[in-house]
């Protein structure tokens, strides 16, 4: 069995380059997508020396669709059975390794489109829980049926691209799954906690061009399929009630919104130009 890996940087930290070099070397190959406006050479050489790695500079910010897809492309090209995807702010269980791969070497693992790694809660048990979506930090994505899609689409540029991934392999009957006791170290936004009647919420605290992405992305997709979307639809309402009542910044995150709804109506689409 083949499994490579990829990561997409962005004006990565120091830390961040370390945390991808303590799991790097466990795949066969490994591609480094470097989407960064300014690439920093010194700060990714860690990186870069690993015998494995192959490093591609996007030229400038192409948004995570792009960058995914081109790892996807080389995953292809390299004859590979499964591609990691992964952020570069998450760790990886490196200790799991071997454990995952018995998960990826089931004998019906055709019928899964991804094999992903937990990244919330405290649940030991062992066991692949079936989902409608997935985040796309540490996913195993079959790549014999990632195939057989569209794959990645670019001219959602970022956020909510995972979430559009996983429909197209339920429209063809691929089921996308985690392992419940693997977990990967994964921070969604800049998260905080607040309390509303005594019950726990958690702010993501995007800025105001990350609620333009996921609102627009998630408006379009939810015309697309109701159905499968209405999840996404029914957290975007609770986080502009979240944005009113807790965070800062309102008045511009909700700008953004607006405009963010605006222009998936009137289907322009890609990176935000102002």
């Amino acid at each position: 069995m083949k499994i490579v890996g990829c990561v997409v940087l962005y004006q990565p930290s120091e830390q961040n380059i370390a945390h991808i070099v303590a799991y790097a070397h466990l795949f066969d190959d490994f591609y480094v997508l470097d989407n960064s406006d300014f690439a920093d050479s010194a700060c990714v050489a860690p990186l870069c020396a690993l015998r494995n790695v192959q490093y591609i500079s996007m030229g400038g910010n192409q948004g995570i669709a792009a960058a995914l897809r081109l790892g996807l492309e080389y995953a292809i090209n390299d004859e590979a059975d499964f591609c990691l995807t992964m952020d570069q702010d998450s760790t990886f269980p490196v200790e799991s390794m071997g454990e995952i791969r018995e998960y990826l070497s089931r004998s019906n693992i055709d019928d899964y489109a991804i094999i992903a790694l937990n990244y919330e809660g405290t649940d030991t048990e062992k066991k692949l829980v079936c989902v409608p979506t997935w985040i796309t930090s540490g996913n195993f994505i079959n790549v014999k049926n990632y195939r057989l899609i569209k794959g990645f689409r670019e001219e959602l540029f970022i956020d909510s691209v995972d979430h559009e991934l996983c429909h197209q392999f339920y429209v063809i009957g691929k089921k996308v799954a985690y392992i419940n006791h693997i977990r990967i170290g994964h921070s969604l936004g800049n998260p905080s906690d607040a309390y509303l009647f005594g019950r726990h919420v958690t702010l993501p605290n995007h800025s105001p061009l990350r609620y333009y992405y996921r609102f627009r992305n998630n408006f379009v997709l939810y015309r697309e399929d109701k159905r499968f979307f209405r999840g996404i639809r029914r957290a975007d309402r609770h986080q502009v009630i979240k944005i009113l009542l807790f965070e800062n910044n309102k008045t511009e995150k909700l700008r953004m919104i607006c405009r963010g709804i605006r222009d998936a109506k009137a289907g322009k689409l890609g990176k935000f130009e102002g």
